[in-house]
């Protein structure tokens, strides 16, 4: 039996659907990072990616959180290209990428995605940097690097950053409308999502004197919706039961790594801040953690400028070492 709260959730969903459904306008600097990216072919799907090219030496590759995309990075990518190559693609089902109807997400071929694009470039090593979802996704590469002789991966991982992720599944705290899409009735939920409920349940997740602005709502909201990719919300939301069923791989993975791991933590998120950050410290004895006070859930996009600081000064300390 569903839960009170998600049965009535779903029935607003339903009232103020037509509601959310006016156009929105892209910022100019949005349409500029469409029009600027690439593509590339992933299973017959086009994968959209930039790039800035240069040497791989210095290599930085950024993975997006869930519901948004890699325009998330926008800020960071600005303040560390003069220094270092940057790379981002939109995962399969997100962004400005195919969001294929017919199939069932998941986390492993997340990876292969991630993994055709560095063979795509030649990459062969590279910093991660991972928000939200995108933690997942390089929990699972790491857990591959960490046995890379049976498992074959061709890449080298030098660092790994997370921002807000979700790394103990069972402190997550999924806000009321994910727990909608992750039900049965998912996939009913997912055909009415539309601004205005997108509006209602995101804002939250920033912090109080970090909240997005309008504009910045209209432009996720204009990505989320390329192909109505809404719409795929009760399969994209897979990650959460992957998570659970993955746990001791993933947190393992974190635990046994040689990589050098550093955790930026926006304590003010509700969904996988404070109680996420206590219990990570408490299951990986010596994680590096830095805190963010007042901060939510994207402290990329909501304190850039802390975030930078912090990044530049943990890669000196690699090459330092």
């Amino acid at each position: 039996m569903f839960h009170k709260a998600a049965v009535l959730t779903f029935i607003i969903i339903l009232l103020i659907s037509v509601s959310g459904c006016a156009q929105v306008t892209p910022s100019p600097e949005l349409l500029q990072w469409k029009a600027t990216g690439q593509y590339f072919n992933f299973k017959g799907h086009k994968i959209f990616y930039h790039d800035t090219k240069g040497s791989s030496e210095n290599t930085i590759v950024m993975i997006h959180g869930f519901p948004t995309s890699s325009w998330d990075w926008r800020h960071l990518w600005q303040s560390m290209k003069p220094d270092y190559r940057i790379v981002s693609l939109d995962m399969l089902g997100f962004g400005f990428s195919d969001k294929p109807r017919d199939k069932v997400y998941s986390i492993d071929e997340q990876v292969d995605l991630q993994f055709a694009l560095f063979a795509e470039l030649g990459l062969k090593n590279a910093h991660l940097l991972v928000h939200d979802y995108g933690t997942y996704v390089a929990e699972e590469m790491l857990a591959r690097f960490n046995n890379k002789e049976t498992s074959g991966i061709p890449f080298d991982i030098q660092s790994l950053v997370i921002l807000n992720g979700p790394v103990i599944p069972e402190q997550l705290q999924l806000r009321l409308i994910q727990k909608v899409f992750n039900s049965p009735i998912g996939w009913i939920a997912s055909q009415f999502t539309n601004r205005y409920l997108f509006k209602k349940n995101f804002s939250p997740v920033f912090g109080k004197e970090s909240q997005p602005t309008e504009q910045q709502l209209a432009d996720d909201w204009f990505v989320i919706s390329q192909q109505q990719g809404q719409k795929l919300s009760h399969k994209l939301i897979h990650y959460y039961n992957e998570s659970i069923q993955r746990r001791e791989r993933w947190l393992t993975g974190i635990r046994e790594t040689t990589v050098p791991v550093l955790s930026i933590s926006g304590l003010a998120d509700p969904v996988a801040g404070k109680p996420m950050v206590d219990k990570y410290v408490e299951l990986v004895p010596n994680a590096k953690i830095i805190g963010l006070n007042d901060i939510g859930h994207y402290p990329h996009v909501e304190d850039a400028k802390s975030v930078t600081a912090h990044y530049k000064i943990f890669l000196e300390t690699l090459t330092k070492s």
